[in-house]
């Protein structure tokens, strides 16, 4: 019985198979589409399937050498954080003393197939260095074609790559033999242990010698993971008694969830690791923690999950052990009701806040809702700046005082200060014989709102100033003060520190303005709000309209809705459902629906996508599943991969086939 995993069974006839393979080799790559009968009578399956896989992502098959995967610094990084390299480098330095002089490199690998560390003979590294056979290299499948680090990694098998069995031919003059290494309790692939030479070096034993280490690799690691594993297990148990009314999860560095509450671990269809049941000596937590933050880019697919599944994450804490973060303590809160989501201000206002952008605002607007400091919201147009401050006020002890919105914009320049500030009769020609009160007398006791408050001419500023220092306001022709107590919300679709700089604006009362400042964001910064807006509107028109009711969008619409730039926001969104709720007399919106831009918009860029990448219906299908994916997640790349079960490097790949750039750092389009 042949060995599938092994090229070569004896070192016979080295010549002649390489001959053979070279021609196989140049068959397939002259028509890869037929003949596959034919050529696996040559080359092993597992030969031929990472072949296909290499033609079907366009690799080329005339690459000489690897990809760069890191620079020095991440690899210095990497290095120093590496359970793997840690476990590993003492077992290659001892067995690479014992194979001084057979030609060969031994090299190990990260999950990725990034190559993390080298072992040789100088005079053969010297010869491969012309391939890329170094350390911070990209030798994974998708990078460096069909080779014994990636194609076993991919097909988590060992495995040995002769020759011409290389996809690339710049790896010809090669041999190698790769065995992957598994997690010893998730059991995924975390590395590769590689024996790399010039063919005329070829041994079958390699292989085997390759299987052998990655087990004793993984026995060095086992005794790591209990360790590790263990404190971390006794870290979940003291911070219970902290957080005893919150929902807890610690995982390990390599995100192994260790221990968390059993509702959590039930949703991730985890369990805690069983060598973590049986009786071990306590470990002593210390009282005094460093405390190091991940950035948001550490975000694992499954607390996604978690949050699908009503679970709101609160705190994120690194776990430290001897000078070494080990894994993150991660605290949850169950969500509120729906109700928290969707606010409904009166019967036509209503905040919809899905997105953890919208959550944050809205969390911190209720604590801001009581206190008097000005507050000033910034943002496109069409945001919904008036939403938030109609949701300060309605949160604070002022709800049952007035609310007055203003739109300084829409007020004539010679009116706007009559209109805020009030005036005595016979102040002006047409003015009223008893004066009138502002607006802000009529606010009294509850919130004004300033709309626009960029276009408040610079001479009325100081009465505005006035009153915030003074709590005071004068009439228009008087001397008379006047006390008022009012809440102050402005708002701006300008930049007022741009404005204060070209003396537009004054830099006393922006000051003063500014001291509580939020950002209201753009519709497509909050891509998690856009679908659940879309069908609070749908319903909505739906009533108003005497339409048919529950109304849905199709799903080509919603691609359309989730792809679209929103230059007009929430207002755009909400013209464009009332529009299609007026056209449509079934239960179901399509892109027929749409008024006629948005439609002509959306073909365009179908079109030049197709135009520009001449996509074939699988690739155009695989574009979608990704583009619907990063949306889904919050472009976080590290779960899209692990949903699509590929490759971050390949997923890097697939967005700059397909042209997918996070909208945030697109050239407007």
């Amino acid at each position: 019985m042949t060995n599938p995993f092994l090229s070569i069974l004896s070192t016979q006839d080295l010549n002649r198979k390489v001959d053979e393979l070279i021609k196989t080799w140049e068959n397939y790559m002259s028509n890869p589409a037929s003949g596959k009968e034919n050529l696996k009578k040559f080359v092993r399956s597992e030969i031929l399937k990472s072949w296909d896989r290499c033609q079907s992502i366009g690799l080329n098959p005339e690459q000489e050498r690897a990809k760069s995967a890191l620079t020095s610094d991440e690899l210095k990084k990497l290095l120093s954080e590496s359970d793997l390299l840690h476990a590993a480098k003492p077992i290659i330095d001892n067995i690479f003393e014992k194979l001084y002089g057979t030609g060969y490199l031994i090299t190990l690998n990260d999950a990725q197939g990034k190559m993390i560390y080298l072992k040789g003979e100088p005079e053969v590294i010297r010869k491969t260095e012309k391939m890329n056979f170094s350390p911070g290299m990209d030798w994974s499948e998708s990078a460096a074609g069909t080779n014994a680090i990636g194609t076993s990694i991919v097909s988590k098998k060992p495995i040995q790559v002769f020759a011409a069995e290389h996809f690339c031919k710049g790896f010809h003059p090669m041999t190698c033999s790769s065995s992957p290494i598994f997690h010893p309790y998730t059991k995924n692939v975390i590395g590769a242990i590689d024996f790399t030479g010039l063919w005329p070096s070829t041994q079958p034993h390699t292989l085997g010698l390759a299987v052998s280490l990655a087990k004793i690799i993984e026995q060095e690691l086992f005794s790591i993971y209990k360790e590790k594993y263990q404190y971390l297990k006794e870290f979940f148990s003291h911070c219970k008694n902290k957080w005893k009314d919150n929902p807890l999860l610690v995982l390990s560095d390599e995100n192994v969830p260790i221990n968390g509450d059993s509702n959590l671990l039930k949703i991730l269809n985890s369990k805690e690791p069983e060598f973590l049941k049986t009786n071990v000596q306590k470990t002593e937590i210390p009282k005094s923690k460093e405390k190091i933050f991940y950035k948001t880019s550490f975000y694992p697919g499954f607390i996604h999950k978690l949050e699908r599944h009503g679970y709101e994450l609160i705190h994120f804490e690194s776990i430290v052990h001897k000078n070494k973060v080990i894994g993150s303590l991660i605290v949850f809160k169950e969500k509120q009701p729906k109700s928290v989501n969707v606010f409904r201000i009166n019967r036509d206002r209503t905040i919809i806040g899905e997105s953890a952008v919208m959550k944050n605002i809205l969390r911190k607007c209720y604590q801001l809702a009581s206190v008097n400091t000005p507050i000033l919201l910034t943002g496109e147009t069409g945001t919904g700046k008036e939403l938030i401050a109609r949701y300060l006020h309605e949160n604070s002890t002022r709800k049952h005082k007035p609310f007055i919105a203003i739109n300084c914009g829409a007020i004539p320049k010679d009116l706007i200060g009559s209109e805020l500030f009030g005036y005595e009769g016979g102040t002006f020609t047409g003015s009223k014989k008893e004066g009138k009160k502002g607006k802000f007398e009529e606010a009294d006791g509850g919130t004004i709102f300033l709309d626009e408050i960029g276009e408040m001419p610079v001479d009325l500023q100081v009465h505005l100033l006035r009153v915030l220092q003074k709590k005071e306001v004068t009439r228009l022709g008087s001397v008379k003060n006047i006390k008022v107590d009012i809440k102050v919300i402005a708002a701006t679709n300008k930049d007022l520190s741009v404005m204060v700089e070209k003396g537009l604006f004054r830099k006393d009362l922006f000051f003063r303005l500014n001291v509580i400042s939020i950002t209201v964001p753009s519709l497509k910064e909050r891509e998690e709000d856009i679908l659940p807006i879309a069908n609070y509107y749908l319903k909505h028109f739906a009533k108003k309209y005497n339409k048919m009711s529950p109304i849905y969008l199709d799903d080509e619409v919603k691609n359309i809705f989730l792809n679209y730039t929103w230059p007009g926001n929430i207002r755009e969104l909400r013209n464009i459902i009332e529009h299609a709720v007026i056209f449509s007399n079934s239960e179901t919106i399509t892109k027929i629906h749409l008024p006629e831009y948005l439609n002509l918009k959306a073909d365009e860029e179908q079109i030049s996508t197709e135009k520009q990448f001449n996509l074939t219906p699988i690739e155009k299908a695989e574009m979608e599943q990704i583009k619907t994916l990063l949306i889904q997640t919050g472009w976080n790349k590290t779960a899209v991969s692990k949903e699509l079960k590929i490759a971050r490097s390949t997923l890097y790949r697939k967005l700059r086939k397909y042209n997918l750039t996070h909208p945030l750092h697109q050239t407007q389009t």
